[in-house]
This record gives structure tokens, sequence and C-alpha cells, in this order.
């Protein structure tokens, strides 16, 4: 059976060690657990827009951020177009003027894509 060395120091370290893994994962370092605030409302995309109508505001924000799962799959390049229901996490930033001739108020980092409903494509 191998022997372990009992010096203080060893000992000392190895519990150093234990305690700090213990705490990066209780800060979410483990997990990819949120706490970005929620945001739902109407998505809507083509090949150069990418727009949520949150509910309750008649205001454009503008997704910068990865929203596949939100969309239909393009038949030809250029041919993505839809709207879809979502709820997700982001980060939002503040008031401006962005995307084509500044029509979205603000511009949302999605983090996470909670729900996507009533999937559509273009008619």
């Amino acid at each position: 059976m191998p022997k372990y060395p009992s010096h203080p120091f060893v000992a000392g370290v190895f519990m150093f060690c234990v305690m700090a893994l213990g705490q990066a994962q209780g800060l979410g370092f483990g997990s990819p657990k949120s706490d970005d605030p929620i945001y739902r409302g109407d998505y809507f995309y083509n090949f150069e827009n990418s727009i949520l109508t949150p509910d309750g505001k008649s205001e454009a924000w503008c997704i910068n951020s990865d929203m596949s799962k939100a969309m239909l799959p393009a038949k030809n390049p250029g041919e993505q177009w839809g709207t879809s229901y979502v709820v997700v996490r982001g980060k939002l930033g503040p008031e401006g003027s962005f995307g084509g001739l500044g029509r979205c108020k603000r511009l949302l980092e999605v983090t996470e894509i909670l729900e996507v409903k009533n999937v559509r494509g273009r008619k």
C-alpha cells in the first residue's frame, strides 16, 4: 500500500484545493446557470435583421447573438425569414439607435434561449 505524505504543508495544500474547488462550484463555475434577466416577446429574423419586440412594449431590440434555435432552416442562402415567440435570458444594452436605419432602441445579447413557440416562415 502506498504511503501518502503526512507533512502538514501537503495536507494544507490538499485542503486548500478541495475548498477552492467547492467555492468555484458554488459560484457557478461548475454549472451553466445564468442570472441574466428573462425577456419574452415576438422574434423576427431575415438575412439582415434579428429583432425582438418585447411583450408589453412597442419598441424593437436588435439581437446580436445566435438565435438559430428559434429559426426555421433556410432552403437557400439568404432566404432565412420568419417569426417566432421566444423566452430568453440576456444582457440588455443602453438606449440608442441600432440596426438598419437605427430601427432598434436597444441591443440584446441573448445568453440562453429558454423557450421557442409558434415558429413561422415567410408566407
